[in-house]
């Protein structure tokens, strides 16, 4: 949801300012500031008071779509769907992403999530980089209660391959993610990602570890934390 288009119309669009939380909101400290070009430093300032006085952190981004963390799970979800599309099994998926050390499985995240709202933004995603976050005929059966996956193609992959795809995928939208200045840095995606979407502590955040991994060199001709 654009912060920007919801302040359209209002007699004092610069006092209009996203904080968005997440879920479970008690447990995870993270609140992305969301700055429209419209918001006034009074009131950014105030957001980030309210932030502090509740307990969290706050990451200044940009009113760009899913800003950062749902943007990020969103193109490991894009790399997970795809493959339960070419003949992978759920389990194998899973495994996939608990390799990065994350707290739970992409499918109890998307039950938490919520299928409709998953899907919802990857079709903000899609309208807006059509290329990195190809529609899912599975996602949208999912969000329609449906729970049958459709296979498009017969091109299984290892357990191994698709955390190599996930991590591949990361690299190359955390490039995006700091090339449109959604965020002023790559630490601040270690942030957010630690914060906000359970990261773990001891990779030290996404980049670095798609630094010493040699996937940010490969993906995109430099590491992000040199």
């Amino acid at each position: 949801l654009s912060v920007a288009a919801m302040g359209e119309g209002l007699e004092h669009p610069e006092r209009v300012v996203g904080m968005h939380f997440f879920n479970p909101v008690a447990v995870l400290p993270l609140v992305e500031l969301v700055r429209t070009p419209a918001t006034d430093d009074v009131t950014l300032s105030t957001a980030w008071a309210v932030t502090k006085k509740l307990g969290k952190r706050g990451v200044l981004v940009r009113d760009a779509p899913a800003f950062v963390v749902n943007r990020l799970l969103t193109r490991q979800s894009s790399v997970l769907m795809q493959a339960l599309e070419q003949g992978n099994t759920i389990e194998e998926t899973d495994e996939a992403a608990l390799r990065l050390g994350t707290p739970m499985p992409p499918s109890a995240l998307l039950a938490m999530v919520g299928p409709r709202v998953a899907n919802h933004v990857l079709h903000t995603l899609h309208d807006a980089y059509p290329g990195r976050f190809p529609l899912s005929p599975t996602l949208e059966n999912f969000a329609n209660g449906e729970m049958d996956v459709v296979v498009t193609g017969e091109r299984r992959r290892t357990v191994d391959e698709i955390h190599v795809a996930i991590l591949e995928a990361l690299a190359d939208e955390c490039r995006y993610v700091l090339d449109e200045k959604v965020v002023g840095s790559a630490a601040e995606i270690d942030t957010c990602l630690i914060l906000g979407a359970g990261f773990p502590f001891f990779r030290g955040g996404l980049t670095p570890y798609l630094d010493s991994e040699g996937v940010s060199q490969r993906i995109t001709g430099k590491q992000f934390r040199a």
